[in-house]
């Protein structure tokens, strides 16, 4: 189990380096947003995303699938968030604690997956105080829609 996580984790980092070479990825805004996004004026600035690939579904054009990253820096955060479709986050490096609104936290290592239900808000944080942790997200979208909603953080 442990190799085949291992050999997932480095062909998801070979292949869309190979195709992003072909097509360069699209341009991803700053600290906490996905491409069609800005990033809100508050944004961690311990929290980088990086689109590796975009492209349409191959026989669509109505989906987008988007292959990127997410560094978190120690003790970093992503802001507040949802998506409209559906994405899977594998975390690579450190360990990634997913708030999910209506869940307990809960706490991924290196090698784990999770899938964020649509629209629901969440958080992802790295449960580290002295070491980064690192994601990389699989999402597929409705062409022309973003595929993050940034929302406002919850107050007491």
């Amino acid at each position: 189990m442990k190799k085949s996580m291992l050999l997932l984790c480095a062909l998801s980092l070979a292949v869309p380096v190979a195709v992003a070479q072909q097509a360069p990825p699209a341009a991803m805004p700053q600290a906490g947003a996905h491409a069609g996004h800005h990033a809100p004026a508050a944004a961690s600035a311990t929290f980088k995303a990086t689109v590796l690939y975009e492209a349409p579904l191959l026989g669509t054009e109505a989906r987008i699938y988007r292959l990127y990253t997410i560094d978190l820096g120690p003790s970093g955060a992503t802001p507040r968030h949802m998506h409209p479709g559906d994405e899977i986050a594998q975390v690579i490096e450190g360990s990634v604690t997913l708030e999910m609104e209506g869940e307990p936290a809960r706490t991924f290592q290196a090698g784990q997956t999770f899938h964020p239900r649509p629209m629901t808000p969440h958080v992802a944080r790295n449960a580290s105080v002295s070491a980064p942790a690192r994601l990389i997200v699989s999402s597929i979208t409705e062409a022309g829609k973003p595929s993050t909603i940034m929302l406002p953080p919850v107050t007491n």
